[in-house]
């Protein structure tokens, strides 16, 4: 969506029209990288009176719509507050994302008029209905760049491998080489290799293998002293882990703050929560079983 100049059939506070001699409607938007996602914060700025009195009143609110056409993404974001903020998943966008802020009326306004009109529209009252816009600020285009899908597509991290051993039924982690070993039973890793070779599969096998096996490997980690976490530097698996906590959610996995963490929703984090996709392809794959919730 762009903002182009429109003519309206009554008073829009804008940064391209003169219909107001009063008042000013502008906005800061602000990104910035949270983990694999997108942190959006909207801070407006209006100093007309009587919109600032249509949205103190319920009758209007801040709204902006924000679009990515290489993703298709829309979504709109509507609020009363000066200040609000939300996270998208780096899943939905790529490339620019547009911004594009107004104040739009949430209800009918009867006899709408505004002190800061121009001269031109002194005295005159205008009928405005619900959805209609009252001002449009600057819009934001910004660039979004993507990085590494995921830690789990990594090679230098994880290594899937069979367990040779009959009597063996359930998976073995081993953190203490190059990457971190996932050791399956001979079947179930037959399995797995036949699943990988269908990308849909990805989110099912990251939330069945690759994350109980990080969630292992950082409970490890954190029943060691710091001294003995730097002994495992040599590892590749852990400079990777260790450099994409530090750059993307501000842990360091050589400090105290990291035993206050919880391991199961860091190692979701990392490879990029994963379990909402799963459940969204067993669902859509397999058929949803079951009755009515309780």
């Amino acid at each position: 969506m762009e903002i182009r100049y429109k003519l309206y059939p009554y008073p829009v506070l804008a940064y391209y029209s003169d219909d107001y001699k009063d008042g000013s409607f502008d906005t800061t938007i602000d990104l910035q990288k949270d983990g694999y996602n997108i942190r959006i914060d909207f801070m407006a700025s209006l100093t007309n009176v009587g919109l600032k009195k249509l949205i103190q009143d319920g009758q209007a609110q801040y709204v902006y719509h924000l679009e990515c056409a290489q993703t298709g993404f829309r979504e709109v974001v509507t609020t009363e507050k000066v200040s609000e903020s939300r996270v998208l998943s780096d899943k939905k966008i790529c490339g620019k994302l547009q911004i594009c802020p107004f104040i739009v009326a949430t209800q009918d306004i009867a006899g709408y008029s505004n002190p800061g009109f121009h001269d031109d529209y002194s005295g005159a009252t205008f009928e405005i209905e619900a959805g209609c816009v009252l001002a449009v600020g600057k819009q934001v285009n910004a660039t979004i760049t993507k990085e590494i899908e995921d830690l789990a597509n990594t090679p230098s991290v994880f290594s899937i491998i069979r367990n040779a051993d009959p009597l063996v039924t359930h998976m073995i982690v081993g953190i203490d080489g190059q990457k971190i070993v996932v050791k399956l039973p001979l079947n179930d890793y037959y399995s797995y290799k036949q699943l990988a070779k269908a990308p849909i599969t990805q989110p099912v096998l990251n939330a069945i293998t690759i994350i109980p096996a990080l969630t292992y490997a950082l409970e490890e980690l954190k029943c060691r002293s710091i001294e003995e976490r730097e002994e495992l530097s040599e590892c590749g698996w852990y400079r990777t882990v260790r450099k994409s906590l530090l750059t993307k959610f501000d842990v360091d996995i050589e400090s105290d703050d990291f035993n206050q963490q919880n391991m199961v929703v860091l190692a979701q984090r990392l490879i990029n929560d994963p379990l909402a996709e799963a459940f969204k392809v067993l669902c859509e794959g397999f058929g949803t079983i079951g009755g009515d919730d309780e």
